[in-house]
């Protein structure tokens, strides 16, 4: 299936967040979608308003920071940020609110001065936050978790149109008529009492089936060494490497909204997965040396999910089912060592010169 990127509209005072909107604007571009910004773009000729407004059209998501201000009036007595905010909700673009959750640490020359202001800034806080994702950020790290978290659940949830590569949409216009012709099948289905023929799932391999992992290599910089990995390529069984797959596995979780729900971080577990492999197969320090692809991560994802050592989605606090849980701690409690086939390669690492700039 072809990967989507996003055009993600940011909206706020621009004077008082100027460091925010570049934080923002780095963590968009950091999870390959496209961020959109006013400062992007050259005056227009148009009105402005209306040229917000177009490209509030082309976008899929809206964040919405919001601090000490509520910004300069137009001739409505609205706030451009919050014409901006009205319009997006208007068109259905769904918006991700950001407030500034200690408002007594934001600098006075920062904050609205006059009690209008403070009003104006009140109110329009209560109309964004009403019904909306909304997270409270204090600081820079703060703002860049909470936008992560909170694109990656709004992906999840809401999802949109997006952009995809030009030379993917036959593939993808086929899997649409694909998806169409399942749709008539349903139907077909329903109105013959299930008379349609089943298509028949491949069978799930056994626990004790092989799969063959590439280890790629990795360079590591972590300020006090350098160091690279070797390629090598594995074999074992499913149920090997899901010890190793259950403890190096790197999972965050968060509350929206009452609803637990938790994210993978494919990047880093591709990282942490294929490093631990390799030290089940080598005597030295493979941290941060190897890594498996996400392809590979992906399968062995979708293997333990069909086996029910994994939960379908990302609702809850955890990926791992209660047998999951048993089996990774019967691990731990019997001591016992993955049993890995090294098939091609070599389990290595090899020191890097301090001034070799790693790519």
């Amino acid at each position: 299936m072809q990967e989507k990127r996003y055009q993600v509209f940011i909206s706020s005072t621009y004077q008082d967040l100027q460091e925010e909107r570049r934080a923002v604007q780095d963590v968009v571009i950091s999870m390959g979608d496209f961020p959109v910004q006013m400062e992007s773009f050259p005056a227009a000729d148009e009105d402005q308003f209306e040229f917000i407004k177009s490209l509030i059209n082309t976008c899929d998501y809206y964040v919405l920071i919001i601090a000490g201000r509520y910004g300069t009036l137009d001739d409505d007595n609205l706030s451009y940020t919050h014409k901006e905010f009205r319009y997006a909700a208007e068109q259905g673009v769904p918006i991700l609110v950001m407030l500034h959750g200690e408002p007594g640490k934001i600098p006075a020359d920062k904050l609205e001065s006059s009690d209008e202001g403070k009003e104006r800034l009140k109110a329009f806080i209560a109309e964004a936050e009403n019904k909306r994702l909304r997270k409270t950020w204090v600081d820079l790290g703060d703002l860049k978790l909470a936008v992560h978290e909170a694109l990656t659940y709004a992906k999840a949830t809401k999802p949109r149109i997006g952009w995809v590569r030009g030379d993917s949409i036959a593939s993808f216009d086929a899997l649409e008529e694909l998806n169409e012709v399942r749709k008539e099948n349903q139907k077909f289905r329903e109105s013959l009492g299930g008379l349609a023929a089943e298509i028949t799932l491949p069978a799930l391999p056994t626990a004790e089936d092989q799969v063959i992992l590439n280890l790629i290599p990795c360079t590591l910089n972590d300020g006090s060494e350098n160091k690279k990995g070797s390629s090598a390529r594995i074999k074992g069984t499913w149920i090997s490497f899901f010890p190793l797959f259950h403890s190096n596995l790197i999972v965050s979780s968060n509350d929206w909204n009452g609803d637990d729900v938790f994210y993978i971080d494919e990047a880093d577990s591709c990282i942490s997965i294929g490093s631990a492999i390799a030290g089940e197969l080598a005597a030295i320090d493979t941290s941060g040396a190897f890594k498996i692809s996400r392809s590979s991560l992906k399968r062995l994802i979708a293997y333990y999910t069909e086996a029910g050592l994994m939960v379908p989605g990302n609702s809850g606090l955890t990926p791992f089912t209660e047998a999951a849980e048993k089996i990774a701690r019967r691990h731990l409690i019997s001591g016992a060592l993955s049993t890995f086939t090294l098939l091609e390669g070599n389990i290595s690492v090899t020191p890097l010169p301090d001034d070799e700039i790693p790519f």
